[in-house]
C-alpha cells in the first residue's frame, strides 16, 4: 500500500496526468484524497448518479460496461495511472461504465465539485479532460479491433495482451521484464475476446505448458509478453 504523498508521484508520473501542465497537476493533486478498495468491492457501477474522477495508483480496477439490454461485462483492465470518471464533468451523466476492485487497490479521488472549480479558474482544463477522452477513445478503438480479428487464438492473444497493456505500445517490451498478473478469471477473459470458456482454458493451457502464462487463482500471469507479441504477430 502507497502513502498519499508516493500516490501523487506515481500520478504525477505515470499516464493522463503526467502529460497536463505543472499548473493543472498541482490543482489536480492539491484536491484529491486516496482510497483503498478491497478484492471485488465496486468504486461505482453503471448508471450510478454523478460524481468525481478516480485515479489507480496500486493494484488493478476491472473496467464493465452495459451498452445494450445485456450486461454488465468485464472490458477492460486499468493500471496503475489510468484515470476515469470524467464523464459527468463533461456531459452530466450518470455513470456509463463500472469500476471494481481487480485486487486490493488504491485510488486518488477527485470530487466533482473540485473538478468543477478547477475548470471555472481554468479553462484549458478543458483540454485536458478532452485528452483524457482522446485516450480512452484510443484503447475503445483497440478493443474493437482486437474483436475484429477473426482467427481465435490471435484474437485471444491480442486481447490477453492488451488486459497486461502490452498492445499498441502501451509499454516497452523487454525480454527480461518482470512477470505482470493480470486480475481477469477464464469466465471474463472469455467474455473479453468473445470465446467460449472452454475454448480460452485450450488457449491457457497450451500457453502454459510453453512456459508464457501461468494460470492463477482469479489471475492469469503474462510470463513471456515479447514472446506473445511475436506470435501474435507471426499468426497472421
Amino acid at each position: 500500500m502507497v502513502t498519499l504523498d508516493e500516490a501523487k508521484d506515481i500520478a504525477t508520473t505515470r499516464g493522463w496526468l503526467n502529460m497536463t501542465s505543472e499548473a493543472f497537476r498541482r490543482a489536480i493533486l492539491a484536491r484529491v484524497a486516496l482510497q483503498s478498495f478491497q478484492l471485488g468491492e465496486s468504486i461505482y457501477s453503471v448508471n450510478d448518479p454523478p460524481g468525481g474522477m478516480y485515479g489507480l495508483v496500486a493494484g488493478s480496477v476491472k473496467v464493465s460496461m452495459a451498452p445494450g439490454d445485456d450486461g454488465p461485462f468485464i472490458g477492460h483492465i486499468m493500471t496503475p495511472g489510468s484515470w476515469s470518471g470524467y464523464g459527468p464533468t463533461i456531459a452530466g451523466c450518470n455513470r456509463i461504465i463500472g469500476l471494481t476492485a481487480g485486487r486490493n487497490c488504491q485510488v486518488l479521488f477527485l470530487p466533482l465539485h473540485a473538478i468543477n472549480e478547477i475548470l471555472t479558474r481554468d479553462p484549458i482544463g478543458w483540454r485536458y479532460l478532452a485528452g483524457l477522452a482522446l485516450i480512452d477513445t484510443q484503447i475503445a478503438l483497440g478493443a474493437m479491433e482486437d474483436l475484429m480479428i477473426r482467427d481465435e487464438f490471435r484474437r485471444f492473444l491480442a486481447v490477453l495482451l492488451r488486459s497486461g497493456g502490452y498492445r499498441n505500445g502501451a509499454k516497452d517490451i523487454a525480454k527480461d521484464m518482470q512477470p505482470v498478473w493480470v486480475d481477469v478469471n477464464q469466465t471474463d477473459l472469455a467474455n473479453m475476446c468473445n470465446l467460449s470458456r472452454t475454448t480460452t482454458g485450450v488457449f491457457l493451457r497450451r500457453l502454459e505448458a510453453e512456459g508464457q502464462v501461468r494460470i492463477g487463482y482469479g489471475q492469469i500471469g503474462i510470463f513471456a509478453p515479447a514472446a506473445l507479441r511475436a506470435k501474435l504477430a507471426s499468426d497472421r
